[in-house]
C-alpha cells in the first residue's frame, strides 16, 4: 500500500510542477489514478483551452516518462490518459472538453518528438 501511495505522490508532483511552470493551475484532487487510466481535470480561460489541454497531456506524459526512468517495481504507468478542460462560455456556464490518448503519445509530446498540432489532430476529443 505504501509503495502505491509513493508512486502516486511522485506522479502528482511531476504533473503539478510541469503545470505550474506553464501557469496552469492544478490541484491533486483533480487527478484520478486507475489501474490503466490517469485522468486530469483542468480549468482554462475562455481562449486558451487548447494550450491548457496540451500542458495537461505533456505533464502527464512527462510524469509517465519519469516513472519509467526510475525503473521502480511500484511505478505508476497508466496506458491511457484523459484530460478534461473546463472552459467558461458565458457567465455561470461552462463547457467541458475531454480528450483521450495513449500514454506513449503523451510521452512523445512531452519529449518533443511529436508536434503539438499533430498531437491535437490525433486526439479523441468530445464535448460534454
Amino acid at each position: 500500500m505504501f509503495n502505491c501511495i509513493f508512486a502516486n505522490y511522485a506522479f502528482k508532483k511531476k504533473v503539478k510542477s510541469i503545470c505550474v511552470a506553464y501557469r496552469v493551475p492544478v490541484d491533486a484532487k483533480n487527478m484520478e489514478f486507475g489501474d490503466k487510466l490517469f485522468s486530469l481535470s483542468l480549468t482554462s480561460k475562455r481562449n486558451n483551452f487548447e494550450m491548457v489541454m496540451l500542458v495537461g497531456f505533456a505533464s502527464a506524459g512527462q510524469a509517465v516518462s519519469h516513472q519509467k526512468s526510475l525503473n521502480l517495481e511500484n511505478a505508476y504507468l497508466p496506458e491511457t490518459i484523459i484530460v478534461q478542460v473546463n472552459v467558461p462560455i458565458s457567465k455561470g456556464e461552462t463547457m467541458i472538453l475531454e480528450a483521450t490518448c495513449k500514454a506513449e503519445k503523451a510521452i512523445e509530446l512531452a519529449e518533443g518528438r511529436l508536434d503539438s498540432s499533430d498531437f491535437m489532430q490525433q486526439l479523441n476529443m468530445e464535448t460534454l
